[in-house]
């Protein structure tokens, strides 16, 4: 598999509009003028010169966020969503490591489900934040997952957050003042003991 930047933002945002709820996706000019940035990256992931699958990601100071990740519906469940993530850990590695924005579990939908155990089977953390994405509701509440690169546990979470809003979410103030640490003491003893 080959990963690479592409700027057909189009072609994959008529798919995004297939796989994404309404209420979690970005405007195309939003995104095409996040892309303009340089920090805010379009990838394509490739299998025998095909499109299978895609990611947007904020490269943001020593950590990377993806934004949005999807593989083509006719490719799904054949590990290309593992291979994406497995490339993305490697180009990144000297990154602190990867925030991902989940769906809550809904026992009534067991792809929220699939999900989840998916990223958690790749290492990925459950943070002890209560999260908001930006929308124009106001904020959907959504679990924040952190896949450790370079280190176990992100130094400063809300700060990661805050740096993030101001790239891609428009310094949304309403929505990042409702976020907040759940259990912050835990962060610091966790960081405190893989620091001894």
């Amino acid at each position: 598999m080959i990963i690479r930047e592409t700027f057909d933002i189009k072609e994959i945002y008529a798919d995004m509009q297939l796989q994404f709820p309404p209420e979690e996706l970005k405007p195309l000019k939003e995104l095409e003028g996040l892309l303009k940035k340089g920090n805010y990256r379009l990838l394509e992931a490739l299998e025998n010169h095909i499109r299978v699958g895609y990611a947007l990601i904020v490269e943001c100071n020593n950590i990377i966020w993806i934004d949005y990740i999807a593989i083509l519906k006719a490719f799904q469940c054949k590990g290309y969503g593992r291979k994406i993530l497995q490339k993305l850990a490697e180009f990144y590695a000297e990154r602190d490591g990867c925030y991902l924005e989940v769906e809550k579990p809904d026992e009534r939908d067991v792809n929220t489900l699939r999900r989840i155990e998916f990223y958690k089977n790749l290492g990925a953390k459950k943070l002890d934040v209560e999260y908001y994405y930006p929308n124009t509701q106001g904020g959907l509440a959504m679990d924040l997952y952190f896949i450790p690169y370079a280190k176990m546990y992100p130094e400063n979470v809300l700060a990661d957050i805050e740096n993030v809003f101001d790239l891609i979410h428009n310094k949304n103030k309403e929505v990042l003042n409702k976020i907040r640490l759940l259990c912050p003491r835990k962060f610091r003893d966790k960081e405190r003991e893989r620091n001894f």
